[in-house]
């Protein structure tokens, strides 16, 4: 293992966020002289480089240091390899991707596994970096590790269960076409033993075109597995509980609360124990979260969507209400013909934003909807509150990335809902 040559020695770190610094008290730790470097000219072509998941492997600097000899590798990988090292005892290690609902269904299985009483840690792409637990593993029974395209695609060790729990078009900048993407997402997969659990969304179609006859694989949303049906959660043919105990909007919602159970069912713990943690259990912010209601409409931030399809879902989830969507932003060639045949067969009116916002306005008028564009977050509010009646919902699912107008989903609901909260 990599991390066992480290000690003493001359490490560079690639990135000086979060992950970034977390890595450098780590390595410090162990005596390293850590280098730490953002220009990406600094960069030496030896030795061993800790990078950062937001600095894409498929750089040209990236790969030609690669060919001068240098080694890289991430915190992740650190924080496996000082788990697998531990000579005694080490936590169960659990791994969550998907390109939606991750963030949801790890929060979901740290939650349940808690109220099991269980020591549990909740970390990675959710915000703590895992690193951050190398150096307190003997403190908890289960690791939970959100992990993004970015994070998995150069993982070098299989998780004691790996949870994947769909596969959409995404990250086309970083991972530079979607078939890369689904490669390096399912990388999650490459390196886990026979004995190391797999659990599947047995409905979701790119996941079974990509993980062709897994072994020992399990899953959920299917008959013989856990699933919905109707207004209750089934364990097969058991009944487990109503529906209803979830405080989560949406039917995707429930597909995660699926896959958290069958965690649960997998390391042995109590089901039926779930009803009542499920009711406990805070929904994300930024995931389809009523900010404010004003003359009567609804204002619902449903930031986190980042593609077509989650933006369907975030629909779907209010039945037959009339919708007022917002919608648009970094343009990552995903295809939008799906997106305008629902939003004009249901009658959703579209405000859209920029940069997707012409491209998405114009398939949904090809639809035969209706779609106007805003120049911005503020105008956007301004035009859709105009356009609702009482008992509307405006619904900001932008079926798109953050970047160019904003850092991250999160400050793009927070504008979002600065403008509602301005409305009198």
């Amino acid at each position: 293992m990599l991390l066992e040559g480290l000690k003493n020695r001359p490490v560079t770190v690639w990135g000086n966020g979060i992950e970034g610094q977390a890595a450098t008290v780590f390595l410090e730790k162990r005596n390293c002289v850590v280098t730490v470097v953002e220009d990406p000219v600094q960069i030496p072509f030896s030795g061993v480089i800790v990078k950062s998941p937001g600095i894409s492997l498929y750089r040209r600097d990236l790969k030609t240091a690669k060919q001068y000899g240098a080694v890289f590798t991430s915190g992740t990988n650190l924080f496996m390899e000082a788990a697998l090292l531990q000579p005694d005892y080490r936590p169960l290690l659990i791994g969550i991707t998907g390109t939606k609902g991750k963030s949801t269904t790890s929060s979901l299985v740290a939650h349940l596994l808690q109220a099991l009483g269980n020591r549990v840690a909740l970390c990675g792409n959710i915000g703590d970096p895992a690193i951050n637990y190398a150096d307190r593993l003997s403190d908890y029974e289960a690791i939970v590790v959100e992990m993004s395209s970015y994070q998995c695609a150069d993982l070098q060790y299989g998780f004691d269960i790996s949870v994947i729990l769909n596969l959409y078009p995404e990250h086309i900048d970083w991972h530079k076409s979607h078939e890369q993407y689904y490669k390096d997402k399912l990388n999650i997969l490459t390196h886990r033993s026979p004995e190391q659990a797999v659990i599947l969304n047995s409905c979701d179609p790119l996941t079974a075109m990509y993980v062709k006859n897994p072994e020992n694989a399990i899953y959920f949303d299917a008959l013989n597995t856990i699933h919905v049906l109707g207004d209750y959660f089934y364990d097969g043919t058991k009944k487990l509980f109503k529906t209803n105990v979830v405080p989560l909007r949406g039917d995707h919602n429930l597909s995660n609360v699926c896959a958290a159970l069958t965690v649960v069912k997998q390391i042995g713990g109590d089901l039926v124990r779930c009803e009542e943690a499920l009711k406990t259990f805070k929904p994300l912010p930024h995931r389809l979260q009523t900010v404010a209601i004003k003359n009567g409409v609804t204002y619902v931030d449903d930031s986190i969507s980042t593609t077509p399809e989650t933006a369907i879902a975030a629909m779907k989830s209010f039945g037959y209400s009339h919708i007022i969507l917002i919608a648009g932003g970094f343009d990552r060639e995903q295809d939008y013909t799906a997106l305008a045949s629902f939003i004009s067969k249901e009658g959703v009116k579209i405000v859209a934003l920029p940069q997707t916002g012409s491209r998405l306005a114009e398939a949904v008028s090809e639809a035969g909807g209706e779609a106007v564009l805003a120049r911005n977050m503020e105008e956007a509010v301004s035009k859709a509150a105009a356009m609702a009646h009482f008992g509307d919902i405006v619904l900001l699912s932008p079926a798109a990335p953050s970047y160019g107008v904003y850092k991250n989903f999160q400050e793009r609901g927070d504008a979002f809902a600065g403008f509602v909260n301005k409305i009198e």
